[in-house]
């Protein structure tokens, strides 16, 4: 999920560091308010052997990626041929059942593991103490020898109702550990509402 594109979110909150070790600094640029949630603009600077660390992971990650998006295409379009087999003798609805249960199968083999180190880790705390992790819904990097940069967005739905956001930041992989930041919103849902639509606003110009 991510924000409308076609509304012009409110600044609430901007430059904060979230996590800091020897060499890696993660940290928020602006936290931006909508109707129905929060973007949040992270970037990580990484120096020398953790620099080279993320890297490494980011490469390795995307291979990793295409591999398995390969092979999920193979899944999904076995499932496919299949279901369309079994239509013939088992009925179209059967065989519908048939293929979705199979592409159930596929997502749960497919869903993202956090566990793999491969960037950010961005989390949410709930009222009732649980983490809900965030995804980036996009992000951009660039890598040297000796000098790592991830530029990070991530949206977090619903607004917080008191104005309060715990957010958990970790990156131990490349020497950042966990670390909890409470940031207060005052007037969110005020500042929220004063989200306006870009097309009202070019009509000002």
């Amino acid at each position: 999920m991510q924000p409308d594109e076609e509304l012009l979110g409110v600044v609430v909150h901007s430059g904060l560091v979230l996590a800091r070790s020897q060499n890696v600094v993660a940290a928020l640029r602006r936290i931006t308010a909508f109707p129905a949630g929060l973007s949040l603009d992270a970037v990580v600077l990484a120096h020398d052997v953790h620099a080279e660390a993320a890297g490494r992971r980011e490469r390795e990650t995307t291979v990793q990626r295409a591999a398995e998006a390969a092979e999920r295409q193979g899944r999904e379009t076995a499932a496919q041929q299949e279901s369309e087999a079994a239509a013939g003798w088992e009925g179209t609805a059967a065989a519908e059942r048939e293929r979705l249960r199979k592409q159930a199968m596929i997502e749960r083999r497919f869903l993202p593991k956090f566990d793999e180190g491969d960037t950010l880790r961005l989390a949410v705390l709930t009222p009732f103490g649980e983490v809900q992790w965030l995804d980036a819904y996009q992000s951009t990097s660039s890598s040297t020898e000796d000098r790592y940069r991830l530029e990070a967005a991530y949206w977090v739905t619903p607004l917080p109702r008191d104005g309060l956001l715990p957010l958990v930041c970790a990156w131990p992989e490349i020497g950042l550990p966990e670390t909890v930041t409470d940031v207060v919103l005052p007037d969110l849902a005020v500042h929220a509402a004063g989200t306006q639509a870009l097309w009202d606003v070019a009509e000002d110009f």
